[in-house]
């Protein structure tokens, strides 16, 4: 039987297992109505499911997850190799405003709704920010929020497994057991891998000032790693929140309670004062009925960076100019409601090979004969190229190595210390005097961690062919979410603010020019000859470097897909949104968990980070 068949098998009988799933929670609809939990959670991504599982471990404890989206079972959402394939009929895609500085380009932005969230359409890399990247959020006034107090909780969540014996010692992969325990999620290498990975691997360790070094999840900062996927080793399928930490314990834990194809519409609050959360309004997708259920403890936002600040606005709560323009009733005047957005705007070069290796990236999509073979070794044995989505092989710079030295990252550092920062931020800052000093204690961090090695500035993931994306890690552009003034209830707009700080955009010609310097290692000359697709040989001035980007959406993207700050926990001093215990300023029985809370964005992909997180917001939350 050919892979063509077997997949469409796969899909039928996967198909009909989703229907039945979403059937059975669906029924539960009216049954739903002034229900009581001790605690509703909004959102089923890796924030919620994690809470939601550790909380449910005392049985006496009874949990609500709702989620906008379904459950999804097609093979794309497992199988590594379709990794970044996002599947739009699991997302909600709001739009972004015009950008000003990218000639005002209007962006499509992707949030997951689907039970798994996000876990089910990255990328699949499960890398750990630097120590430096976490001591920040530390040094920002949240106590037990920096490397070590997150540390267990990223220890807690995961289990690595090795690629086999003879892979290990083939490729000379090295990893730290010290760094893991035996949580949920797995992380794993796989033990397929491009032959011309070993080529690259030349040029990354002679990179000048960079470091070839062993554990991606050790916070050791810039250098280069083997790094994990988010792969289940025993079927080579993808390990996401729902299958690490839903799927195992649903059937046994009646008291955890999941439904899907219900949108949050506001939180409810009690009469009383002070301001008190009490339960959800939510409305389902498939008879457009409201209902009501309630939280005796608390109500825990999940929704992540996006979909957070905008049920909070909704509700009420929010900057109160931006809810008396929409016609919200303002509960409770909270301007770092959807402040702080931060991003990895990304830069991407393409370099035409002249020569690769059999197999390559390539060739799945370009050799029908090759197609089916590893389709068909794939279903029958889970091994080959289909076992990795995106490769694990990474470099991360700090932004010393980036510019060529440290002269030059601590001239960037004293113009960025130099500036008038309402130049550049959103109009709220200048009218929010403690939202100013919260960005001013970002700058000085941010300043610092540029003129060391200790925290990455550009990453650059390595498949085995040309194509180069290189995501600025640390901007310091900062965006906003906000209602739709029209209809409230719609899908919030997201304002990246790409480009505002006039040292983002010197900092993404320089990644520009990092990656030709890179690509002109001389140990990339057995891939030779090695042309430059994108950006453009043609553009050397970095005016027309920064031109490209600004006009080409191909080169450039102000996002990816990984939002962060815009509930930010810091001191309500500093014009945070949650404190240390991530509970809301102001309100009480209100927590938000997510990427939202993340103060500072870390210098690598959030899954690792959030998982981490939500781990650690458990342990809090079970705390009183």
């Amino acid at each position: 039987m050919g892979p063509s068949k077997l997949m469409t098998l796969s899909l039928a009988a996967l198909a009909s297992c989703a229907v039945a799933v979403n059937r059975d929670v669906e029924d539960s609809r009216d049954e739903l109505d002034g229900t009581t939990y001790d605690y509703v959670i909004v959102g089923a991504g890796p924030s919620g499911l994690v809470v939601a599982n550790r909380l449910t471990e005392d049985r006496q404890t009874t949990v609500l997850v709702i989620e906008r989206g379904y459950f999804d079972d097609k093979p794309e959402a497992y199988i590594p190799y379709y990794g970044t394939a996002v599947d739009t009929t699991q997302t909600i895609s709001p739009r972004s405003a015009p950008n000003p500085k990218l000639n005002n380009a209007i962006h499509s932005v992707t949030v997951a709704a689907v039970v798994g969230g996000g876990t089910l359409l990255t990328g699949m890399g499960a890398a750990r920010g630097s120590r430096a990247d976490y001591d920040a959020w530390e040094e920002l006034g949240n106590p037990g929020w920096g490397w070590h107090g997150l540390l267990p909780y990223f220890k807690k969540s995961t289990t690595f497994t090795p690629p086999s014996p003879e892979t290990v010692k083939r490729w000379n992969i090295t990893w730290d057991p010290a760094f893991y325990a035996r949580g949920p999620l797995q992380l794993h290498i796989s033990d397929f891998q491009y032959p011309d990975i070993a080529t690259f691997r030349d040029a990354l360790r002679n990179q000048p000032g960079s470091r070839v070094l062993g554990d991606s999840n050790a916070g050791l900062g810039p250098g280069a790693y083997w790094t994990a996927q988010v792969i289940e080793p025993r079927n080579q399928t993808r390990s996401s929140a729902r299958s690490a930490y839903y799927d195992p314990v649903h059937k046994s834990r009646p008291n955890l309670h999941l439904v899907t194809g219900q949108t949050a519409t506001s939180i409810l609050f009690s009469r009383e004062k002070p301001l008190t959360a009490k339960g959800i309004r939510i409305v389902s997708r498939l008879d457009k009925k409201a209902r009501s259920v309630y939280a005796k403890k608390e109500v825990i936002l999940s929704s992540g960076a996006v979909m957070t600040p905008q049920l909070l606005q909704v509700s009420g709560i929010g900057p109160a100019t931006v809810l008396k323009a929409a016609g919200v009733p303002v509960k409770l005047h909270l301007p770092s409601v959807g402040a702080n957005l931060q991003d990895h705007a990304t830069a991407v070069a393409q370099f035409g090979l002249g020569r690769q290796s059999f197999p390559n990236p390539d060739t799945i999509a370009t050799n029908a004969t090759y197609n089916a073979t590893v389709w068909a070794e794939y279903f029958a044995n889970k091994t080959g190229p289909i076992t990795t989505p995106n490769g694990n092989t990474i470099i991360y710079y700090s932004l010393p190595q980036v510019l060529g030295s440290e002269a030059a990252a601590r001239a960037v550092a004293s113009r960025l210390l130099a500036q008038d920062p309402t130049l550049y931020l959103p109009s709220a800052y200048s009218k929010n005097p403690s939202m100013l000093k919260g960005f001013l204690a970002q700058r000085a961090i941010l300043a610092d961690r540029f003129t060391t090695n200790t925290s990455s500035f550009m990453g650059s993931p390595f498949r085995g062919n040309g194509f180069s994306p290189s995501p600025m890690l640390k901007p310091l552009s900062r965006g906003e979410i906000t209602l739709n003034l029209t209809d409230p209830s719609a899908l919030p707009v997201v304002q990246y603010n790409t480009f505002m700080n006039p040292i983002d955009e010197e900092n993404a010609v320089a990644i520009v020019r990092r990656q030709r310097r890179f690509w002109q290692s001389p140990e990339l000359a057995p891939l030779g000859p090695i042309t430059e697709i994108a950006p453009g040989p043609q553009l050397q001035t970095s005016e027309e470097i920064l031109g490209e980007l600004k006009r080409n959406p191909f080169a450039f993207f102000p996002s990816l897909a990984h939002p962060t700050g815009t509930c930010a926990m810091m001191p309500e001093k500093l014009g945070g949104c949650v404190d240390s215990k991530l509970r809301v300023y102001g309100v009480k029985g209100l927590r938000v968990v997510d990427a939202s809370i993340i103060p500072l964005t870390v210098g690598t992909a959030l899954q690792a980070t959030v998982y981490a997180v939500a781990e650690k917001a458990a342990d809090i939350i079970k705390q009183g």
